[in-house]
């Protein structure tokens, strides 16, 4: 026995609530179960009790043994001073606050074990999906419920990063998207270098230079170019304008052995990132007024910046000095694009909310996730292969949070969909 499966009994109220009693014989009419709590502090708050003929209102706390409350020193925290009902799977000893003992109620007598057992199933299945078998017989409004508080949870959560990332930086929102996108732009393998990049190139200067300007500053600060390896043409002319532009704004190169080839396609190499971040760059609007379009207005222009096509040496080169075997587009594909906007433009726009108390920024990062495709990846196949298709990126975003965080962590009893199943 554990105590989650007695708060999900209590919780849904899978007891013959009518038949309880106190384990001193009196009845208990149980008005209200409380609002469930999963901070600190009492189990179940401002719930309501009829006992001997008095109503009572406050705290439930629940236990598997009535001993519990000493072994967890509840007789010494104050916030368990308003408790009005002890609920446990099996009394062994009276519990008092302030020398006056607790109504408590036991809950053996009512345990159906054969539901208890295919609870425990649920939370101990080596299945990715613990409830996989089950998930045909929960009702479809309920799983898209919980699919999407899970986005917006993951919202909430990846808003914190933000947070974070924004005390490193100025109050400027701008320089806190660019540093987004460039995280963004790196996918996994990347991440880490595009972020230092970020760190070192000067924001409100790159965002006014010209096209080989940008370049310039933006491959000579990653790296990945050097003035005694030998080059070809276009090489040549990016180290003699990095040479002058590193003067000018003081800029020192990162290392160029952070950036990671291996393990990636050559249309993932990083130095085709870098062209097709520069390409961004030049043609992103970076005005503060950007955000206030409409929402589809806002999904055109990031698509098309993000898929400009960087300059045409990397139609013929994934590589500085090395060719394609046939010309190919050198542009960011749609779905990569995509996947930038989800990972960094939407949280961007539930941070700036926040900021600066609009709540419409807040609707627009929603808005954003419906109106992008759903992403393709083996965890959302996972899904749709038990029937869970997701139709938008809203949707997908959903389901990685609630495998990641419930399905994965086996919190089954943490959500609507275990707890719709496990009532039957």
């Amino acid at each position: 026995m554990n105590e989650q499966y007695l708060h999900l009994l209590w919780r849904t109220k899978r007891l013959p609530m009518h038949l309880l009693h106190t384990v001193d014989h009196l009845p208990v009419k149980i008005l209200h179960i409380g609002f469930y709590n999963t901070a600190s502090g009492p189990d179940f708050f401002n719930g309501r009790i009829e006992l001997d003929g008095m109503q009572h209102s406050g705290n439930i706390e629940m236990h598997v043994k009535s001993s519990d409350w000493y072994a967890h020193g509840h007789q010494t925290d104050d916030a368990y001073n308003n408790v009005i009902l002890h609920v446990v799977y099996e009394h062994d000893r009276m519990v008092f606050i302030e020398g006056i003992p607790i109504p408590t109620v036991e809950l053996k007598p009512y345990i159906d074990l054969e539901h208890f057992r295919r609870t425990l199933d649920f939370t101990i299945q080596t299945s990715s999906i613990p409830c996989r078998a089950q998930l045909k017989d929960c009702p479809s409004p309920i799983v898209w419920n919980q699919v999407e508080g899970m986005m917006l949870a993951r919202l909430a959560r990846k808003k914190l990063l933000v947070d974070q990332l924004a005390e490193q930086l100025s109050s400027d929102p701008r320089k806190v998207l660019f540093h987004l996108i460039a995280q963004a732009f790196g996918m996994k393998t990347n991440a880490l270098p595009f972020q230092e990049l970020a760190h070192r190139i000067p924001f409100e200067r790159i965002i006014k230079a010209g096209k080989k300007q940008v370049e310039s500053i933006v491959f000579g600060a990653s790296g990945l170019i050097h003035e005694s390896i030998p080059a070809d043409d276009y090489q040549q002319e990016l180290t003699r304008e990095w040479q002058f532009q590193s003067h000018r704004l003081q800029i020192h190169p990162s290392n160029a052995h952070s950036w990671h080839f291996k393990g990636c396609r050559p249309a993932g190499f990083p130095t085709l990132r870098l062209a097709q971040f520069a390409a961004f760059i030049e043609r992103m609007n970076w005005s503060e007024s950007f955000w206030e379009l409409p929402v589809a207005k806002i999904k055109l222009h990031l698509e098309e910046a993000l898929t400009t096509a960087p300059s045409d040496y990397w139609t013929d080169h994934y590589h500085f000095g090395k060719k394609r075997q046939t010309r190919a587009s050198s542009a960011m594909s749609l779905a990569s694009a995509h996947v930038v906007i989800i990972n960094s433009v939407v949280p961007f726009l539930w941070w700036l909310s926040d900021v600066l108390a609009v709540p419409v920024f807040r609707e627009k990062a929603q808005t954003l996730l419906e109106l992008l495709p759903a992403e393709k990846n083996a965890l959302l196949s996972e899904w749709k292969e038990n029937g869970i298709g997701a139709k938008s990126a809203a949707e997908s975003q959903g389901l990685i949070e609630l495998k990641n965080e419930l399905c994965n962590k086996k919190q089954c009893l943490q959500c609507k969909i275990g707890m719709q199943l496990l009532k039957r």
